[in-house]
């Protein structure tokens, strides 16, 4: 390991968590390039939760900041006062500055979050951590933001979806504000947050990258099975669009294909999906499967004809950036219809290297999965360049380099180099 390398914390709000693909492979990457890492995490699994393999590969410790929720003891907050009252006696004026900013901001006030910044500023004093990168723009830059109030230490931040979209734009503008520089996963998003931003900081856009070593195209497809497999990956929460991959099965049933599909992943729709499935009589061929690791999902990628996951913008604003899910199956090599929805069009070009619908229209989907039932020729094209686009724009290793050089230069560039340097990042990426 490079011991000239800064050693950088990484705060999550949970870790590990089964849908937060992207993260793990991040922090692996950055370890195998050398950088030093140690991450903290404002919640502790539960005993129920199920990892990805991957994650007994990262070398990094995780510190478990001490929480008053969602159950109260009195060793917990006497744990979070001492660190507290630490940080008090080192710099009062700082803590005191803190105070006041954490409980003059127009958000909800939480003492909990205040209490777990000032035991996190602490533990990064103690342990030397050179810069703070939290991911997400909600609960971990927030706390990310009070501790630069304290004074010890820079912060940058990446921002994927749900927390933008859902962020008031005064509160997103501030955090940016602080930060040293901000990282989002899609031009989509990139563009959103210059334009709501009246500060300096740079923003970077940067792809998702994937470990294309990992998801190697199967070149001869496991043929046990005599029908071909839609397969769906994804939380089950309103904004993957479910429903209406649901109804598109309908519609192709009913036209008399014959087809299984398999949707794996876990949320607060599962009940209300599996009585649509009822509702429309499409037990027969749909099946929820469940939580899967990595690994498993894979497979299901080798097995699998086609891929659908048609998101949708819901009501209150909610949306993907671009879901890894969209770029593990191109990886393999197998065709995908999407929603030409926020940066989704960035990875997918249609009938190029996938298909585009618009959101929440069930019989286009249904129209552009016949495609791939009925075009061999369509299909095989799709397939081909699938894949190049991932290597072209989400390999893991070359993203995640850029992500090293903007650690290491966190203590030696100006934001106003880090500015220019967003530029031509953009540039770059967007050719």
């Amino acid at each position: 390991m490079n011991h000239k390398s800064p050693k950088i914390g990484y705060l999550l709000k949970k870790y590990p968590r089964l849908s937060e693909t992207f993260i793990l492979n991040e922090i692996l990457e950055l370890e195998r390039q050398g950088v030093p890492i140690h991450i903290f995490s404002l919640r502790e699994p539960s005993k129920d939760d199920k990892f990805h393999p991957a994650v007994e590969k990262v070398r990094a410790e995780v510190t478990y900041i001490p929480s008053l929720l969602p159950d109260f003891s009195w060793k917990t907050l006497w744990s979070l006062l001492g660190a507290n009252w630490q940080l008090l006696r080192h710099n009062t004026q700082y803590h005191i500055n803190a105070f006041k900013f954490y409980f003059s901001r127009p958000e909800r006030q939480r003492p909990n979050e205040f209490l777990q910044a000032g035991y996190l500023a602490w533990q990064l004093k103690k342990l030397g951590i050179a810069h703070l990168h939290a991911h997400f723009a909600n609960v971990p830059t927030a706390t990310a933001e009070i501790i630069e109030r304290f004074g010890f230490i820079n912060y940058s931040f990446t921002a994927h979806a749900k927390d933008i979209y859902l962020s008031e734009k005064e509160v997103l503008d501030r955090k940016i504000k602080k930060a040293k520089f901000v990282l989002t996963c899609s031009k989509y998003n990139s563009k959103y947050l210059h334009k709501l931003s009246t500060s300096d900081t740079p923003i970077y856009l940067l792809y998702n990258g994937l470990d294309l070593d990992f998801f190697q195209p199967n070149i001869i497809r496991q043929k046990e099975r005599d029908l071909p497999l839609l397969l769906s990956v994804g939380r089950l929460c309103e904004k993957k669009g479910f429903p209406y991959l649901l109804q598109a099965c309908q519609i192709l049933k009913q036209k008399g294909y014959q087809f299984r599909c398999k949707i794996v992943g876990y949320g607060p729709m599962k009940e209300e999906l599996e009585q649509l499935i009822e509702t429309l009589e499409i037990g027969d061929i749909v099946s929820l499967v469940g939580q899967l690791v990595q690994d498993e999902i894979i497979q299901l990628y080798a097995k699998a004809d086609m891929f659908a996951l048609p998101c949708q913008i819901t009501e209150d604003g909610d949306r993907d950036g671009i879901p890894t899910v969209l770029i593990e199956a191109m990886a393999m090599e197998v065709p995908v219809v999407s929603t030409d929805i926020s940066g989704i069009s960035e990875l997918i070009e249609h009938e190029v290297n996938g298909l585009l619908i618009p959101e929440k229209d069930p019989k286009a989907l249904a129209q552009e999965l016949e495609k791939l039932l009925t075009q061999p020729q369509l299909v095989q094209q799709i397939k081909k360049s699938s894949r190049n686009k991932v290597l072209r724009q989400f390999s893991l290793d070359k993203n995640v380099k850029q992500i090293k050089d903007l650690f290491l230069g966190t203590t030696s560039n100006s934001k106003e180099q880090l500015k220019l340097e967003s530029k031509k990042n953009l540039e770059v990426l967007t050719k």
